[in-house]
């Protein structure tokens, strides 16, 4: 009898020591499904030495230029509540208004003094973009010197009273793959692709959305439920506040912050920052190593069998969703693709000039791959935005890169390759990179 319950108990361990084993795959299968399933999507910007941008003060103040109450009267009211929805969140400084006076700043640019701008009939750092914002920064530390918000007087705006319900899933236009680190809220092409003034957009949440990018966020791509999506649809006030993603890109930037001073009990409550990919391929591994070895032992141990039916649905469980998640992102992965432009090129050289504040970024360029019918072997351009000495400024949505960079170009003037099908008598296509209309979109991808 004791023999037998010696036997029994021995078995009864072994199963249950399968059965814990079984069960420790699931618990990482669980956390593996977690990991990947809810990573945030935010977007911060970094230097080009990869330092965070971020302010160092704890107050930061702007003035609200006459020009913005004069297009929309509730703009004071609506800026200070967007404020503060932003202050002090995970060791962010507080936002201030402050009243204008003979120093207030009269236009954006570098000077030192952070300003919000309305300007009647558009601006043309701004383009087709709502607002934008012009952020300056010391390239070495990250510290942040300067932040500018204007507003596109090509658009109408009002503090809309309730929100709409307007479904968040916008419709994206094309543009909406363009890489992300961009200082700019965008219209829905779709709904108002003409600029048409007949369409009005909620002051309170274009500000909210700036005063991100004025915090060192850069535009989210991945989720529409963000406050800093890059597009924004007109009549819908249904986002004015920093939502979960939004806090999470905030406590990259400012949570260590927080951490040395506290938050005056002793300790400081930050938001979570991404989860590791590391850590989610090591609890897929572990997972399979485990349904391995049960495998092998299963063939000379039943008692394995039960173990393996367990890890077999654990494996299940951490790999499926992962196939349907990237199925999900597969319209993503595509859309990425077509946002990679026309050809990657070589930036030959680059020089910086201020003008009035604003630094515009004169570059040659190589190509180096073509992915159009024809490209201009080299070519050159101009945009907002670059470095000068260890001072960097972002202008919007535009990317000024930087002398050796590999970058992702588009051109708007490329000939049509079916061209000499057409009319047979004009020749060869031929491209004159004088006249390519040409923008550097980012950064090439290592």
């Amino acid at each position: 009898m004791a023999r037998v319950c010696n036997l029994s108990s021995t078995r009864s361990g072994a199963v249950g020591s399968i059965v814990r084993a079984a069960l420790a795959a699931l618990t990482g299968a669980a956390l593996f499904v977690s990991a990947t399933g809810d990573a945030e999507a935010y977007e911060v910007k970094k230097t080009s030495r990869g330092e965070l941008v971020h302010w160092e003060e704890r107050s930061v103040k702007y003035t609200i230029d006459p020009s913005v109450e004069r297009a929309v009267p509730q703009a004071a009211e609506a800026t200070a509540r967007a404020m503060d929805s932003w202050s002090g969140t995970v060791g962010a400084p507080d936002l201030e208004a402050v009243p204008t006076d003979e120093s207030s700043p009269t236009k954006p640019g570098f000077d030192q003094k952070n300003g919000i701008f309305y300007m009647t009939g558009g601006y043309a750092p701004a383009g087709r973009a709502l607002a934008i914002t012009v952020l300056t920064y010391d390239n070495l530390s990250g510290a942040i010197l300067d932040a500018d918000v204007v507003f596109n007087g090509n658009y109408a705006f009002k503090v809309l009273e309730t929100a709409s319900s307007v479904d968040l899933a916008r419709v994206e236009s094309p543009t909406a793959t363009h890489p992300s680190n961009t200082d700019t809220i965008t219209h829905d092409g779709e709904v108002d692709g003409d600029r048409s003034r007949e369409h009005i957009y909620d002051l309170h949440h274009v500000i909210a959305h700036e005063l991100g990018h004025s915090l060192g966020m850069n535009d989210e791509m991945g989720r529409k439920d963000a406050l800093m999506y890059r597009f924004s649809a007109p009549n819908d006030a249904s986002i004015r506040t920093p939502g979960s993603d939004d806090i999470a890109g905030l406590a990259e930037l400012y949570s260590a912050k927080l951490e040395a001073r506290g938050n005056g009990c002793g300790s400081a409550t930050v938001a979570p920052k991404k989860p590791s990919s590391t850590a989610s391929h090591a609890a897929m591994v572990a997972t399979f190593g485990l349904l391995l070895f049960l495998v092998l032992r299963a063939r000379s141990d039943r008692r394995a069998r039960l173990g393996f039916v367990l890890a077999a649905a654990a494996a299940t469980i951490a790999f499926v969703p992962n196939l349907s998640s990237a199925r999900a992102a597969q319209p993503t992965t595509t859309n990425a693709m077509r946002a990679l432009g026309h050809a990657r090129a070589k930036v030959l050289s680059t020089s910086t000039a201020v003008e009035n504040g604003l630094f515009k970024t004169t570059y040659k360029l190589a190509t180096t791959t073509c992915r159009a019918a024809s490209c201009p072997k080299a070519s050159h351009g101009t945009t907002w935005g670059g470095t000068v000495g260890n001072i960097t400024q972002e202008v919007g949505g535009y990317y000024a890169p930087a002398s050796g960079d590999e970058v992702d170009v588009s051109f708007a003037n490329l000939p049509n390759a079916l061209g000499p099908m057409t009319k047979p008598l004009a020749g060869r296509v031929t491209v004159d990179n004088a006249d390519v209309g040409i923008r550097v979109l980012t950064r090439a991808a290592e």
